[in-house]
């Protein structure tokens, strides 16, 4: 099909191209060279309300996208919030399960002094990863300041029209620029930016230290009820 349509476009463009070259001559008919100007006259007509010095291919491949652009971030907006609760309900049901089954075992198992490093650590480890979620949701990423254009080398944002300085991104999802982003996360509903970059980074960091605190503290529990099982007929 896309052969046929090849060999037939080919010929019709051969034509507009002889049709042009003829208008461009003295001694073609009077009715041709009208047609050729009006032609012409068109495109340029075309081209001067359509033109933009910022545009390019890759800004009519966002306007083409922009239908697909709008509704994910929409739904980003939306599923943050579902997200930050399921962070919270998970993280809480972990609290749980330790208090519930994990520690009626390892008060009859463990030693004093090990249920004593293991009471301090967990829940130093469990008040950092909530104080440092807390502040990354919160904390403003940082935006830059309004009404400032006293700088002459600063960028321009093409879509919220306010002065850029280095490493501003605008957020798509925020609907704002912000300073030094790093991405929009999800999982606090919030960008990562200028000032929240370091709660995040330390959210990541002890929320990665307390998986690998409970996978170090159930492993002996595991071994056992695996053990149990295996034995049991």
């Amino acid at each position: 099909m896309r052969g046929q349509w090849s060999l037939l476009l080919g010929p019709a463009r051969l034509c507009l191209r002889l049709l042009l070259l003829l208008g461009s001559r003295r001694r073609c008919p009077p009715l041709l060279r009208g047609l050729v100007h009006r032609w012409r006259y068109g495109k340029v007509c075309l081209r001067s309300m359509l033109y933009n010095s910022f545009g390019g291919s890759d800004t009519a491949v966002d306007a083409a996208f922009e239908p697909i652009y709008w509704l994910v971030d929409n739904v980003i907006r939306w599923c943050g919030v579902v997200f930050v609760v399921l962070v919270i309900v998970l993280t809480s049901s972990i609290v749980a399960i330790a208090y519930l089954c994990v520690l009626p075992l390892i008060l009859r198992t463990y030693s004093v002094p090990r249920l004593c490093w293991h009471f301090f650590y967990s829940h130093w480890n469990l008040i950092l990863i909530v104080f440092h979620y807390y502040q990354a949701i919160t904390t403003p990423p940082g935006y830059p300041p309004q009404g400032r254009n006293d700088i002459a080398t600063v960028s321009i944002c093409k879509k919220c029209i306010y002065p850029k300085p280095a490493r501003t991104h605008h957020c798509s999802v925020c609907n704002r620029c912000v300073l030094k982003m790093d991405h929009h996360c999800p999982w606090l509903n919030n960008c990562v930016g200028h000032y929240n970059h370091r709660y995040f980074f330390s959210f990541c960091f002890f929320m990665t230290l307390g998986c690998v605190y409970c996978s170090y503290g159930s492993w002996d529990l595991f071994r056992e009820a695996y053990a149990a099982i295996e034995v049991s007929p």
